[in-house]
C-alpha cells in the first residue's frame, strides 16, 4: 500500500472503537425555496466518504429527497472501513422573510457496513475485530438557515435516526444489539458562487460539522456493564464534509432569453 493511504488506515485503527460500523449521513438541511426547485450536491468525508444526493420540490412547500454514500476499500489488508447505504425522504420548507429558511423531513434508509482492526493489548497481545453489519434506519430532521447576504448562508439541522439491526456480527458470532436511536445535529457554511440574486446564482459550496451519538448511553459510565461489541457500536462520532451543490434550474433560468419565463 502507499505510505499515505498506510498512514489514514493506521490512525483510523486508532478511532474505530467511536466510528465502528454505523455510518451516520450528514443532514439534508436543502436549500430549496420555492416549487420546481431542485439541489444536486455531492459531498466528501475526510476519511474518503462520498454522499451524492438529490432534492426537489414538485410543488411549493413540499420536499422529495433521495441520497446514497459509499466508501470502499478495495485493499487485501487486514485492517479497513468501507460501507454503503441510500436514504429516501419528504418533508416540507418554509422562507420566513427573505433571510430565513426553516423544514423538516422524515425518511428511510438501508445499509450494509464492515470494519476491521486490531485493538492493542495492555498485558495480552492485540485483538482482531471484524464487524459486519445489515441494518435499517428510520429518521426525522429539522433545519434552519439563515441569507447572511447574496453569496453567504449557515445554519443548522438536527436529525433523529433510529436503527435497527438486521445483520450484526463480530468475527461471525452475533452480537447482542438490536437497535439504537441516535441523536445526531449538524452546522453548516454556505458559499452561494455567481453574480446576482441568490436564487439566479447556480453553484454552492458547502462545509458542515456533526456529530451522532446514542441516547441513553454514556460513554463515561462504568456501572453498567457492556459487552465490548457493545460499546463499541452505541459509542460516539463526529465528522467533517466538504460538497458542492449544482441548483438546474438555476442554470435553465440563465440559459432563457431576457424577459421570458415572466
Amino acid at each position: 500500500m502507499k505510505p499515505a493511504f498506510t498512514l489514514v488506515l493506521a490512525i483510523c485503527s486508532l478511532l474505530l472503537s467511536s466510528c465502528v460500523v454505523y455510518m451516520p449521513m450528514q443532514c439534508a438541511a436543502p436549500q430549496i425555496t420555492d416549487k420546481k426547485q431542485g439541489e444536486v450536491t455531492a459531498s466528501s468525508y475526510l476519511n474518503g466518504r462520498f454522499d451524492i444526493a438529490a432534492n426537489y420540490s414538485p410543488v411549493r412547500h413540499l420536499l422529495v429527497r433521495a441520497a446514497y454514500s459509499n466508501l470502499r476499500d478495495d485493499t487485501k489488508d487486514t485492517t479497513y472501513y468501507r460501507g454503503h447505504q441510500y436514504e429516501f425522504g419528504a418533508g416540507t420548507y418554509w422562507p420566513l422573510g427573505n433571510r430565513w429558511l426553516v423544514g423538516g423531513l422524515g425518511g428511510f434508509g438501508q445499509a450494509r457496513s464492515t470494519a476491521a482492526f486490531n485493538r492493542p493489548g495492555i498485558i495480552f497481545p492485540s485483538t482482531h475485530y471484524v464487524y459486519d453489519a445489515r441494518y435499517n434506519k428510520i429518521f426525522g430532521e429539522v433545519y434552519g438557515t439563515f441569507q447572511a447576504n447574496e453569496a453567504v448562508s449557515f445554519g443548522a439541522a438536527y436529525r433523529i435516526t433510529q436503527v435497527n439491526f438486521t445483520t450484526l456480527t463480530n468475527q461471525a458470532v452475533p452480537i447482542d444489539l438490536n437497535r439504537m436511536t441516535r441523536s445526531e445535529p449538524m452546522v453548516y457554511f454556505r458559499v452561494r458562487l455567481g453574480d446576482g440574486p441568490t436564487e439566479n446564482r447556480p453553484v454552492q459550496l458547502q462545509a458542515a460539522w456533526g456529530t451522532s451519538a446514542t441516547f441513553g448511553y454514556n460513554e463515561g459510565d462504568t456501572s453498567i456493564s457492556y459487552d465490548q461489541g457493545v460499546r463499541d457500536l452505541k459509542q460516539g462520532r463526529g465528522y467533517t464534509t466538504i460538497g458542492i451543490t449544482i441548483f438546474p434550474h438555476c442554470l435553465f433560468r440563465k440559459a432563457q432569453p431576457a424577459g421570458e419565463g415572466r
